[in-house]
């Protein structure tokens, strides 16, 4: 057998196994490219929950929040020490509060 003649089948097989290779890596650079240009775009789909909220801050916006005079009326009562806290209401209110953060 001849040397030159094993070197060169080395050489081949190398260079074969190096195609191939470089053959992998651009066959894989192509699909991500693909992937990448198939990817889906941003969209936004808006719920009926969304649809509420919306509903809420415009009713929000317009809604009369004029109630100076009821703060003046608390603040003499607190002056004058006329201003009586109704515990149990307070409790009934906490508890409702409660049930439906218990809810969510």
């Amino acid at each position: 057998m001849d040397i030159k003649n094993l070197q060169n089948g080395l050489n081949n097989a190398r260079n074969t196994d190096a195609l191939k290779a470089q053959e992998k890596i651009n066959t894989a650079a192509t699909v991500d490219s693909e992937k990448t240009s198939k990817a889906p775009t941003d969209r936004v789909t808006l719920t009926s929950v969304s649809s509420q909220i919306r509903e809420l801050e415009k009713r929000a916006a317009v809604a009369n929040t004029n109630n100076e005079a009821r703060i003046a009326e608390l603040k003499q009562a607190i002056a004058d020490g006329t201003y009586k806290v109704d515990a149990e209401k307070i409790a009934d209110k906490l508890i409702k509060m409660e049930v439906l953060f218990a809810k969510a």
